[in-house]
């Protein structure tokens, strides 16, 4: 027989008189679990991973639920930040059910100088549900641990010294907060711990209700399970709700049949064994249990079509308590900004990005094993200890030159497409527009630019000589970084090295295409980076690579083709755009020369590299 969700209240971990429960934020099986716990046990007192300096917004919003709200204020590092409010979070829940019981409530978590620099890469919230919590951080999560920083260390040592104060005063104190920060703080709770010095306050908040449209955006559970927490929660002497595996089965073949009613037309069953064997699959590939919204609605989509996926996204995401889409005072929440009263903010941090286990490599990693275990790819002849693969500088310098060249011409190509003309009164605007004059000779009057002719900055120039969708003539492939900040992180496929010896420990390799990528030191190979596996060809890797890595909007793309539609949608996406330049558009002669390159077999050889690579 299956588990019932939040069953597991007997595999917590305790710490004297402090019971801990650790939660993945936004996950209704930790909501059950806190919610239960607290009715049963009635703790003393309740401390939660929540800044004390948004008390008043939180319990303002908290009781506001079931009805979701935002709050919006500014970090202690002055950057914006977004607080979503929500029944289905456990840390939330607990803090929600100790105003109800009338139990002290204290919130215990400084406010953060900024967002982290990492995600923490926990499992399912399934997964954790079903062995308990206690034999997973002791089996798993010890051996484990997720990444850390010195501020992320600094609020822990916070939390555990107000803990230790909460301990000293009540007899049963329950703490909530992330499932990652417990380990850490279970270690500081052994010794005595002084409350370092950190920002508590807050220079500007406000609460207001969220929009229902952003509930479609996947920021938090599932709009239909929290659904169900939330009528559960009106009665919790009742048995616990089904465990999230079942309920998505039952979501499923409910937003099937929600389907029928809408269009009249039945989900045949090919279609809905299609739809369980592709998300099984896709999990299982990305090393998941169990799908979230985005994974239930575009495996809809790939079992039968666009219509399908529409009224499963619309049923999954329709939501009993869902605020009036015409309030003014909606939050609209967006991956890159939110709108607040019909006016636009932008946020420093994106809600959600598509790698969402992007990390930055600004490498000590140069210098590590792994690094030089990549870059140690054997030539025929060569000692592997005395490998150390590097280019040729006055190439790096040619090859960058040109990067600069390309953002140049993707700019004048920019401009001659935004560029307007209007007749000549009074004003000469952006100057003479001689193309345009001409071309109204007949009217006898000059024609002058009107709009603005600034420029788009770019982060990453892809070139793409041959697509070698069959890997045939272009065999190698490899990420290497910048040396220095002058150069660019690059990735490339080519010619196999040693194929063609032109000098000793001097290698001839011929590119295929190559993307760079500005400012360098932060690309992790990205042949071998499972963020990028959903890409197909290797040459549409390298422009996927291009948008993740660019920290500027403009993507230069120069091939023999146009970029896919998908890949432009993908771009637009995030907030930045490909300018395409048709490789035939180019001096033959210098495409050719920048196809060409050499590797050296270790530094030492650049000493006498130009002995035998003199160029004309």
């Amino acid at each position: 027989m299956a588990h019932l969700m939040g069953q597991n209240s007997s595999d917590l971990v305790r710490f004297r008189n402090i019971t801990l429960i650790g939660v993945v934020h936004y996950r209704m099986e930790f909501s059950v679990l806190v919610h239960s716990y607290i009715r049963r046990e009635r703790p003393d007192c309740i401390c939660v991973e929540l800044p004390n300096a948004l008390r008043n917004h939180i319990v303002s919003a908290l009781k506001q639920l079931p009805y979701h709200s935002v709050i919006l204020y500014e970090t202690a590092g002055k950057e914006n930040a977004v607080l979503i409010v929500e029944g289905a979070d456990g840390v939330q829940e607990a803090a929600r059910s100790a105003l109800t019981e009338h139990i002290p409530l204290r919130m215990i978590d400084p406010l953060s100088m900024r967002y982290p620099l990492f995600m923490d890469a926990l499992p399912d919230a399934y997964f954790i549900d079903a062995i308990g919590q206690k034999t997973f951080i002791e089996k798993i999560l010890v051996q484990r641990p997720p990444a850390d920083d010195e501020e992320n260390s600094r609020r822990e040592t916070f939390m555990a010294s107000q803990l230790q104060q909460a301990a000293a005063e009540f007899d049963n104190v329950l703490f909530v907060g992330g499932l990652a920060h417990i380990p850490g703080i279970l270690k500081k709770l052994e010794t005595p711990q002084a409350l370092p010095l950190m920002k508590t306050g807050v220079s500007a908040a406000i609460t207001a209700p969220v929009h229902p449209d952003s509930l479609k955006k996947g920021f938090t559970e599932i709009p239909k399970l929290t659904e169900v927490f939330e009528n559960w929660r009106k009665e919790p002497d009742s048995p616990h709700p089904d465990n999230r595996h079942e309920l998505i089965i039952s979501l499923m073949a409910a937003s099937a049949a929600y389907f029928t009613r809408q269009t009249h037309q039945d989900v045949p069953d090919y279609v809905r064994v299609t739809w369980s064997k592709f998300l099984r699959k896709w999990l299982n590939f990305k090393g998941e249990m169990l799908p979230d919204l985005y994974h239930l609605v575009a495996a809809a989509r790939s079992a039968m079509d666009e219509d399908f996926a529409y009224h499963v996204h619309e049923y999954l995401s329709d939501y009993a308590w869902a605020h009036d889409p015409l309030d003014p005072s909606a939050v609209l929440l967006d991956e890159d900004n939110l709108m607040f009263h019909g006016h636009k903010i932008i946020l420093h941090k994106k809600l959600r990005t598509l790698f969402h286990t992007a990390r930055r490599y600004r490498m000590k990693a140069v210098n590590t094993s792994k690094w030089k275990d990549h870059l140690k790819r054997k030539w025929e002849t060569a000692d592997p200890n005395e490998l150390d693969i590097c280019s040729y500088p006055p190439e790096d310098v040619e090859v960058e030159k040109w990067g600069g060249t390309l953002i140049k011409h993707a700019n004048h190509i920019l401009q001659a497409v935004q560029t307007d003309a209007e007749p000549f009164v009074a004003d000469f605007g952006g100057g003479p527009d001689v193309r345009e004059t001409l071309r109204r000779f007949y009217e006898q009057r000059i024609y002058v630019k009107t709009d603005d002719q600034g420029g788009l900055e770019f982060g990453s120039v892809v070139v793409i000589f041959d697509e070698d969708e069959k890997t045939v003539r272009y065999p190698f492939q490899m990420t290497w970084l910048g040396e220095h900040s002058q150069e660019s992180d690059m990735a490339f496929y080519s010619t196999l090295p040693g194929a063609e010896i032109v000098g000793p420990g001097i290698s001839r390799l011929e590119h295929g295409g190559f993307v760079m990528s500005y400012p360098p030191m932060r690309m992790f190979d990205i042949w071998m980076d499972p963020d990028f596996d959903f890409v197909p060809t290797r040459h549409e890797r390298l422009l996927v690579a291009g948008i993740a890595y660019s920290e500027k909007p403009g993507i230069v793309y120069v091939s023999k083709k146009p970029p896919p539609a998908k890949w432009k949608k993908l771009a637009k996406s995030m907030g930045k755009r490909i300018i395409y330049i048709p490789l035939g558009s180019l001096n033959p002669i210098h495409v050719k020369r920048m196809r060409t390159f050499h590797m050296l077999q270790n530094k030492g050889i650049r000493n006498f590299a130009h002995e035998y690579l003199k160029r004309n």
